[in-house]
């Protein structure tokens, strides 16, 4: 049963001793659902479609993302550490908003940990010789169990496997850093890398652009922390830490392990779909470079697996707060955990993983494709909350920055079903969102008239506040 809307979430209401996270676990477990397998081995497809252009799509991207990051630190302060952004965006948009921004949002991250499961498993599948679908389903129980723990455990294990990402890219730029003091003419080889397989610009200079959406889809998970950060000891400290300092830590490995790859190897050898990594470390001769790739790979698997089932199931547990989802996905165990929201999440995910064994290259490519679409939908929305916010304390630089943000989240949300690759997968993504509407229409259509008056004036009174 779903129960009646409200843009006030249980969370808020929260003694501070049920929040178990330090500031350390918040940024670690967003740093695990930024840098996943789509590091490792997807930065091959932005190589291969831009050439060394690529780094200025990532800076561009890392703008943008910077942006949307500022936007929601200002949300989220604004409401004094209550709630993620999908309660702010029901607070400020409406209750219906929120039930769309919400589902649109759980369900990128249920498809994003489907993926990582599949990935994992064609891994384990070569490492052990068991079916790839033995080894997904593996994964997704395996997240399940470290989800199911206390809140602090749960913390500390998931900032440990991010921690050993971190140095696994500190390491790989590090060797090329170290290739290029010890490697005599270094200089020279760099140079024509860079210079002589077409230029910076190979692939034109629209190139950039077009790989943008591509990039900012990958940083997906920066905004994690504004979820875990409700769970922490001092919210609103937190977030105005995280702001400055996250996306600048992603921008940093993205771009220093980009960029030694353009330096040590042509960009025309980096083929889609294949490791850069492995490429770079066959040619340093590094011993042991494939197994050493695998495990990088696999833990990266292993953490954003974890932070997306993370991050749905305390959506999950919100949205049932805000009258979006049944109220049983609101029960937490005694140490905070929401465990019939972690239970449906890993549920989604096997079903996904069972679309990818049945329909690998039509039904889950177009859902893999969709969430991406979907994370620009869910800064847009927090975008225009941002701009509609009205506070006394909210900064002119502030409004100009959503503006700016929503005119570009809507554009790029607007282009990607022009192009004939993505076209199929923007169109379920318009679908699902239509769905949601749908959905939220016929559930406030039912509600008694006195709820549904009751939700407007919490939603009115909150905008006046």
């Amino acid at each position: 049963m779903i129960p009646s809307p409200s843009v006030t979430p249980s969370v808020v209401t929260q003694p501070v001793s049920t929040r178990k996270l330090a500031r350390w676990h918040v940024s670690m477990i967003s740093v695990g659902g930024v840098i996943g397998a789509g590091l490792f081995v997807g930065t091959s497809a932005t190589i291969a479609a831009a050439g060394p252009a690529v780094l200025l799509a990532y800076l561009g991207a890392g703008a943008i993302v910077w942006v949307v990051m500022l936007l929601l630190g200002e949300l989220a302060i604004q409401h004094k550490g209550q709630g993620s952004f999908v309660t702010h965006v029901a607070s400020v948009l409406g209750w219906r908003s929120g039930f769309v921004t919400g589902w649109s949002y759980a369900f990128l991250w249920i498809v994003t940990g489907a993926a990582q499961a599949v990935a994992g498993g064609m891994i384990l599948g070569e490492l052990f010789s068991i079916p790839p679908l033995m080894g997904s389903i593996a994964l997704v129980a395996f997240a399940l169990l470290m989800n199911a723990l206390p809140v602090r455990v749960y913390g500390e294990s998931e900032a440990a496997l991010s921690l050993l990402k971190l140095i696994a890219l500190a390491l790989f730029i590090g060797l090329g850093v170290l290739w290029a003091m010890e490697t005599p003419a270094a200089l020279e080889h760099i140079n024509s890398n860079l210079f002589d397989h077409g230029g910076i610009f190979p692939r034109g200079i629209w190139a950039v652009p077009a790989v943008i959406p591509m990039i900012v889809q990958t940083f997906t998970g920066c905004e994690i922390a504004f979820v875990a950060s409700v769970e922490s000891e001092n919210p609103e400290r937190n977030i105005r830490e995280i702001v400055t300092r996250l996306p600048f830590l992603v921008l940093l490995f993205y771009l220093g392990s980009v960029l030694v790859i353009l330096c040590l190897r042509p960009w025309t050898e980096v083929v889609s779909g294949h490791s850069p990594f492995l490429l770079v470390m066959r040619y340093l001769d590094i011993p042991f470079a494939e197994m050493a790739t695998i495990i990088m790979t696999l833990l990266a698997v292993l953490s954003c697996l974890n932070s997306s089932k993370y991050v749905v199931s305390r959506v999950l547990r919100e949205l049932s707060d805000l009258g979006c989802a049944p109220r049983i996905l609101v029960r937490s165990s005694r140490f905070g955990v929401p465990v019939a929201a972690v239970a449906l999440t890993a549920a989604l995910e096997v079903f996904i993983i069972l679309t990818a064994a049945w329909s690998p290259s039509s039904v889950y490519t177009i859902l893999l494709g969709a969430s991406g679409t979907l994370i620009l939908f869910a800064y847009l929305m927090a975008s225009i909350s941002c701009l509609r916010l009205k506070t006394p304390s909210k900064k002119c630089w502030i409004s100009l920055l959503a503006m700016l943000s929503s005119v570009i989240m809507l554009a790029l949300f607007l282009v990607i079903p022009c192009f004939p690759d993505t076209r199929v997968d923007g169109a379920f993504a318009f679908g699902f969102i239509t769905l949601a509407l749908c959905v939220s229409m016929l559930i406030r259509a039912q509600l008694p008239g006195r709820a549904a008056v009751n939700s407007d004036l919490h939603e009115e009174n909150f905008i006046r506040r």
